[in-house]
């Protein structure tokens, strides 16, 4: 079965609520079953009831639209909207919980919260915003089964307009922008069986491999704004779509990870890169030299992590090298006890 990650939110992401985040980056539910069932998972699953009985009986509360990218954190429709976005967190719970538990309360709530969010929001085809609703898409591999005609085809109608749209806008950068989509357009082309998007999401992955790393393991996020932090979310979602697709064709994935450039860029040395930030061993000073306008808004706003020479945060890039270590375990970071980093430490290559 498909083995499918997913990174939910970007690097600045708070909740405004107690709602826990450590569980807001999934996994394929057969994965998740198949460490329990090897007694992998007995701690997270007792955090895990913790914090799904604290959300067990909310409702959804979706918005027609996100107002988030390119917004100051204090602005108030990106306050506003991250109100509505807490729904993700709620979802990422459900989803957690039903993989390990198989209970009924939380497949109908992943079903409710989809169908409300269906229902009310229209596609923009922004990618830094429409990676927020990547618990509403990879819920779908729940209820795809078990839907009547009609929800599925609002579902599928719905996930197939996010796609179209991420498609269709010409002006999505070459950053981590990109890869968003990449991760977005590919997972749902997976699971509304549509060849057309993943062959889309596979070449724009090739494209961005030879356009957008560079031998030295830097990338554009690097070189553009001086964030590790952008770096790290950048390679994230490619990761998540390299497992995908190595789950759906074994060689696949693990081919794109190890690709090399013409000119020696590859996503393993941007990987190794990031190892010794990662592992504390050196400091990254973030935003020095960021050419984007919006990285200066911020810092004027004196928003504390948007400051020049503010230290990069080592927690930061713990899932997404874990997801690095499902194609070579030297990237696993033993400090980190995040659910993801738990889950993928137990995995064995075959």
């Amino acid at each position: 079965m498909t083995l499918i990650l997913l990174l939910l939110f970007t690097p600045g992401w708070f909740p405004l609520s107690g709602i826990s985040t450590e569980f807001s980056t999934l996994v394929h539910p057969a994965a998740i079953r198949e460490l329990a069932q090897a007694g992998e998972l007995a701690g997270l699953q007792h955090q895990l009831e913790q914090e799904w009985s604290a959300i067990r009986l909310d409702n959804p509360n979706p918005t027609a639209e996100i107002r988030y990218e390119g917004l100051l954190d204090n602005n108030p429709a990106r306050v506003e909207t991250l109100g509505h976005l807490e729904d993700m967190d709620k979802m990422a719970l459900f989803y957690w919980h039903y993989a390990l538990f198989a209970d009924e309360h939380s497949f109908e709530k992943m079903r409710d919260f989809s169908l409300s969010w269906a229902k009310t929001l229209t596609a923009s085809g922004n990618p830094i915003n429409e990676n927020k609703l990547l618990p509403v898409v990879y819920s779908y591999f729940f209820l795809k089964p078990h839907l009547n005609p009609q929800e599925k085809v609002v579902l599928e109608k719905w996930l197939k307009a996010i796609a179209d749209a991420e498609i269709d806008n010409d002006r999505v950068p070459l950053n981590n922008w990109e890869t968003k989509r990449i991760n977005l357009v590919g997972t749902i082309g997976i699971l509304v069986e549509d060849e057309t998007l993943l062959a889309w999401a596979e070449a724009r992955t090739r494209h961005y491999l030879e356009k957008a790393l560079f031998s030295d393991g830097t990338s554009v996020d690097i070189r553009q704004r001086d964030a590790l932090s952008y770096h790290v979310s950048g390679l994230k979602p490619l990761l998540q779509f390299f497992i995908s697709l190595e789950k759906e064709t074994p060689g696949t994935g693990r081919a794109f990870f190890h690709f090399e450039t013409p000119s020696g860029a590859s996503v393993a040395r941007s990987l190794d890169y990031v190892i010794p930030y990662a592992k504390g061993k050196e400091v990254y000073r973030q935003w020095n030299n960021t050419k984007v306008k919006l990285d200066r808004e911020r810092a004027a706003a004196g928003l504390e992590k948007y400051q020049p020479g503010v230290a990069y945060d080592p927690k930061k890039s713990y899932e997404t090298m874990a997801m690095a270590g499902f194609f070579d375990p030297k990237y696993r970071i033993g400090a980190c006890n995040y659910p993801l980093c738990a889950l993928l430490s137990t995995y064995k290559q075959k």
